[in-house]
Formats: C-alpha cells, structure tokens, sequence
C-alpha cells in the first residue's frame, strides 16, 4: 500500500462493498477495502437471482469481485475494523489483525458494507447442511425447493409470515418452533390453519440426511417421531456484524441503518449499503447498493468548483 490516507474507506467485502469499490476506482479516487473474510452466504452453494451469475459459488464471486477491483487501482486488505470517529470532516479507521492492533487509515468518504449475521440454530448436524439443503432466504434458494416437502424452524411473531412466504414454491410445509410453543399469536396459528400447515413445538435434537451430498432427510427431536423432509429453513433472527454504525451515530429504521436515495447514513459523509440497510437481502440488491452509494460518493467529492450551479 502506498498510503494510509484515501478519499474513500469501505468496510465490508462482499457484493455491495466490492462493487462500491470497483466504481470508486473507475472513478479514479483513493479507495481502500476493509474485509474480515467472514461473508454471511459463505456457506450457501450458490448465489441465485444474480444476472449473469446464478448459481455461481459465493467464495467464486467474491474472488472474481476482489480481482476486478484491485484492476482499478484499489487497495484491499484484511483486516477488522473495530473502531472509527470523525474529526473536521475526516473519519479515522483502527483496525486489528490476528488479535493485535493493526494499522490505521484515514478517509474523507466512508461506506459501511459489513452486513448481517444470522443467529442459527443449535442443534446437533446444522453445520453439515447449512447452504445446500438447510437455508435462511426463501428469495434466495426457495425456487429450489418448489414443491418438496420443507420444514421452518421459527418461532415469534415473524414465524408465520416467513413459513406463508413459502408458499410460493410449495404447500408441503411444517412449522417447527423448538419448543416455543407459546410465542405464536392465536390469529397466526389459525392463518396456519387455514392452508394446513401443521406446527410442531418440540425441542429439536439434530439433523440427519447424507453429509457427502449435504442432503438433509429428518429432523429429529428430543421427545416424539422424527419429521421426514428435503429442506429446512430457518429464521431465527440477525444482528449487525460489527457496531461502527452505533459508533457513528448513524439513525437506525427497524434496527438497521438508515439511508437516503443516495445511499447516505444520516451522518454526513457515511454511507450504506447491502444487508444492513432496510432493503431487499438478496447479493444482487447489495452489489447495486453499493455501486449507488459510489456513484453519490463520488458526487459528492466533486470540487466546488467544477460545479455549474
């Protein structure tokens, strides 16, 4: 690296921070990318719904962003961000690498792309078919499961509305609510009801199916008969991947960041974009999040006095 100073810091290396990064060097700026190499779809088997790259391999993806990004001139390095503030105009990033203090950079621009992290059951074999045949977006992988019999591990008052989402693609559905029998309002269970979605509240003691394949085939409990199926979803819940935004100061909209039409957090100068905006979570959405937020960024780096008013 040539320098610790650049016009614009992003943070995050996935679709919307690789993309941003990719218009900001075509744009000719001073561009660093922070990444901690922990992508949230890192264990799918595929992206979908991303023109010119369906099914393509998440690691497959990132790698070939990564390769056109540097192409432009921009600096990538891996380390975690753990600490940014503001100071007349200029935004200063610590970082930390293998548990010890790693260097600092300054920008006059800043992105936040570090997404979400799913909260993910705990039980016995999740591990062995999470991203092939146990998922977490029913907009990312639910074509592939068009009409197979399909569990839903949730549980509150999103559960239904996740496990009705499914219909889309099939009506042979279960609710699972490990052991969270009293969470689900009475209207909830009656829409259930109504489109013969059985529920089943006992505590889930692990997954099996074939792990060369990651073919999931049962869900087994604690106590009662194993449930027989091709998929599982779950939806658990999400949580920011780091707290720079609560550093920033940044306005949140239903726990995520909020953002303007061009992509800016409520911070002048901090801007937003993928999974922890309230936006679509799909790669596809992400990557034109980010190339937005580029696009004002840039704008809004323009001299004064190139401007026609």
């Amino acid at each position: 690296m040539a320098e610790s100073k650049y016009d614009c810091i992003v943070i995050g290396a996935g679709p919307a921070g690789l993309s941003a990064g990719l218009f900001l060097g075509r744009y000719r700026h001073r561009v660093l990318i922070l990444h901690h190499n922990s992508p949230r779809n890192i264990y799918s088997h595929g992206v979908h719904g991303f023109l010119g790259h369906d099914g393509i391999a998440p690691a497959d993806l990132l790698a070939k962003g990564r390769e056109e990004v540097l192409a432009y001139g921009a600096d990538i390095v891996e380390a975690c961000a753990t600490g940014v503030e503001q100071t007349a105009g200029v935004f200063k990033v610590t970082t930390t690498k293998d548990d010890a203090a790693g260097p600092m950079f300054t920008s006059e621009r800043l992105l936040l792309a570090t997404g979400l992290r799913d909260l993910t059951p705990d039980c016995r074999g999740f591990r062995d078919f999470y991203g092939t045949s146990v998922h977490h977006c029913p907009d990312c992988d639910g074509f592939e499961v068009s009409n197979k019999q399909v569990a839903v591990l949730s549980h509150g008052e999103h559960a239904v509305g996740f496990t009705m989402n499914l219909l889309t693609w099939t009506d042979k559905l279960i609710l699972l609510t490990d052991g969270h029998r009293h969470e689900l309002a009475k209207a909830h269970r009656a829409k259930l009801d109504e489109f013969d979605i059985p529920i089943r509240d006992e505590k889930i003691s692990s997954l099996e199916g074939d792990l060369k394949s990651g073919q999931l085939n049962r869900v087994c409990f604690v106590q009662g008969q194993d449930h027989e199926c091709d998929a599982l979803f779950f939806n658990l819940g999400t949580q920011p991947a780091n707290d720079l935004h609560e550093q920033l100061g940044c306005r949140l909209e239903n726990d995520l960041v909020w953002v303007d039409r061009t992509q800016q957090t409520s911070v002048s100068g901090v801007y937003a974009a993928g999974d922890i905006t309230p936006n679509s979570q799909l790669a596809v959405v992400a990557a034109a999040e980010g190339a937005m937020a580029a696009i004002h960024m840039h704008q809004s780096l323009i001299p004064q006095a190139r401007k026609i008013s």
